[in-house]
């Protein structure tokens, strides 16, 4: 396995997509700092109705200490109350030499 690709899919609750967009940021600045992180972002999508973190990790090492982090586990907090539903797809992959 050559990375760990994560897709957070977040459903805010009506009209506090800005909100969990505003909280998020101090999370993905901090997470692009960490070891061990190879892309960090979060997308709107064009209905505006969700947001997708797309997370790249070089390991599941990695991914377990991001889970840990003092950002991570404040953005829970600060989010979860604007949130609706959240669905989370983790999934090991190999880099393909084409």
């Amino acid at each position: 396995m050559d990375f760990i690709i994560v897709l957070a899919k977040v459903e805010p609750k009506e009209g506090c997509l800005d909100t969990i967009i505003e909280v998020a940021d101090e999370l993905i600045f901090e997470t692009l700092q960490e070891e061990g992180n190879i892309d960090y972002q979060l997308l709107k999508s064009i209905d505006e109705k969700t947001l997708t973190f797309v997370e790249k990790w070089e390991s599941l090492d990695a991914l377990k200490r991001h889970m840990a982090s003092p950002h991570f586990l404040n953005f829970g907090e600060e989010s979860g109350e604007f949130v609706k539903n959240m669905t989370i797809q983790v999934i090991g992959a190999d880099e393909l030499d084409l």
